[in-house]
């Protein structure tokens, strides 16, 4: 029987939302549940409030025009620098991850750029490519990505390329109200056709909007099974919970019950993680899964009090910090 994640009912500004470059990796020990004052100034929100209310990080000028995500054609030169896939249904929280995961590689000395090239007839994502910086800098509430806006990042050091990341929207990952329905012919491009590896970032989380029946869960984890059977046995897999400060397994700053958040996801989620299991009769007692698994925090949205605006509070450091060294293991 699947069990529920316990969900904090009230919003909260726990202390870990002061951002720390000196903050510690998760932990994985069970300690107590961390304490914290519930602040009644500012109305603290989820990730996924509703698209229309959010203000936008991409470039939304009236000279836009709406493509056919189905038809768009991408170009991906570099044939050898592995490729990060953010996976995750709409409202999942793939675009403030990315936004996060940006700013502590910069703060840490990294460059990330988008490719310029990955999109190269379409003039909005020349116009988005520009507007990057100032996307990724701002503290206003980065909107989910519409149908069409997804961009290809590349993650360097010194000049030296570490890796890709991919932005999609997730609804070309996973469409809830049409879960058989196949990835579009790029996402197939990528998974099927190139010969960089591919580390998959999925993710999970105990509350979606769209996903709160066990059915639309199920559903969710047969099209992670397609996109493993599309996989190459080279790629790897890096399962999410995401939006941990929204559980009761946060335990302090940057600080979670590893093991507890995925058992919780191990029974949310039934065969998630069967699905990456190794059955080579000799490989698998020296790499039993093909996936490992983490929880994230983005961090925090605020509402002004005009109702207008919602402000970013990054998360502690430690979460990404995190995904990066997973990251750079799996690209390994």
């Amino acid at each position: 029987m699947a069990i529920e994640i316990p969900t904090k009912q009230n919003s909260e500004e726990p202390e870990f939302l002061r951002d720390s470059i000196d903050s510690p990796s998760p932990i994985e020990s069970s300690t107590d549940e961390v304490n914290t004052e519930e602040n009644e100034a500012i109305t603290s929100i989820n990730q996924d409030f509703d698209e229309e209310t959010k203000p936008s990080m991409h470039y939304t000028g009236e000279s836009k025009k709406i493509l056919d995500p189905m038809r768009v054609k991408v170009e991906i030169a570099d044939a050898r620098t592995p490729i990060v896939v953010l996976f995750g249904p709409k409202t999942s929280g793939k675009t403030m991850m990315l936004v996060r995961l940006t700013r502590w590689l910069k703060k840490n000395g990294l460059s990330v750029m988008p490719i310029r090239t990955f999109r190269p007839a379409d003039d909005n994502y020349k116009k988005m490519c520009d507007s990057f910086n100032d996307m990724v800098d701002s503290n206003e509430a980065a909107k989910g990505t519409n149908a069409i806006d997804f961009m290809l990042l590349k993650v360097s050091k010194d000049g030296r390329p570490i890796c890709q990341i991919l932005e999609a929207p997730g609804e070309h990952y996973y469409n809830s109200e049409r879960p058989s329905q196949s990835f579009p012919p790029y996402i197939h491009k990528i998974i099927s056709e190139l010969r960089n590896k591919k580390i998959y970032v999925i993710l999970t989380e105990g509350d979606w909007r769209n996903q709160e029946t066990q059915d639309s869960r199920d559903a969710y984890v047969q099209k992670i099974d397609s996109l493993r059977r599309l996989s190459d046995i080279k790629d790897k897999f890096i399962v999410v919970l995401n939006k941990v400060d929204l559980t009761e397994f946060t335990l302090s700053k940057g600080l979670y019950n590893k093991p507890q958040a995925r058992r919780a996801i191990k029974n949310l989620y039934p065969r998630i993680f069967k699905i990456f299991e190794n059955q080579h009769p000799i490989t698998r007692f020296f790499r039993p899964s093909y996936a490992t698994f983490m929880a994230f925090q983005s961090g925090e949205f605020s509402q002004t009090a005009d109702g207008e605006t919602f402000i970013y509070t990054p998360g502690a450091d430690a979460y990404a910090k995190e995904l990066w060294n997973q990251i750079i293991s799996a690209c390994n």
